[in-house]
């Protein structure tokens, strides 16, 4: 079991290249973010990084399960919060890793690769 109680190979976990045009709302927008993502169940990580010389971004993200990334998915970070992300960036690729079910789960905006779940692990699987 992982440290929340959830079993690793439910989790879903994603990395997303981001190419920034506007620096200050993009940093004020994660934020934003950030904070409604602290108070969703179920999100285990959710970390922004930012190389400000390149304009180059990544999300790191992670969750206990689906369920936990369809409140997520369909909370303020989507409806609100976080929509000024698409003024100020260009969501580039998504890598997804994880079981995130049959074709319907996998819908996305960006071109995306799905990893699956992981073969081999540290991460205890009981």
């Amino acid at each position: 079991m992982a440290d929340d109680g959830t079993r690793a190979d439910e989790q879903v976990r994603f990395v997303i290249d981001i190419e920034v045009t506007d620096i200050e709302l993009f940093k004020a927008t994660a934020a934003a973010c950030v904070e409604v993502s602290r108070t969703e169940p179920g999100t285990l990580v959710y970390d922004w990084y930012l190389d400000e010389t390149t304009g180059r971004a990544r999300l790191y993200e992670a969750y206990a399960s689906l369920d936990a990334l369809r409140i997520h998915t369909s909370g303020p970070v989507f409806t609100d919060v976080g929509l000024p992300m698409m003024e100020c960036a260009n969501f580039v690729h998504v890598d997804a890793f994880g079981d995130l079910g049959g074709p319907a789960n996998r819908a996305s905006f960006w071109p995306t690769t799905y990893w699956g779940t992981a073969i081999a692990s540290v991460n205890p699987r009981d």
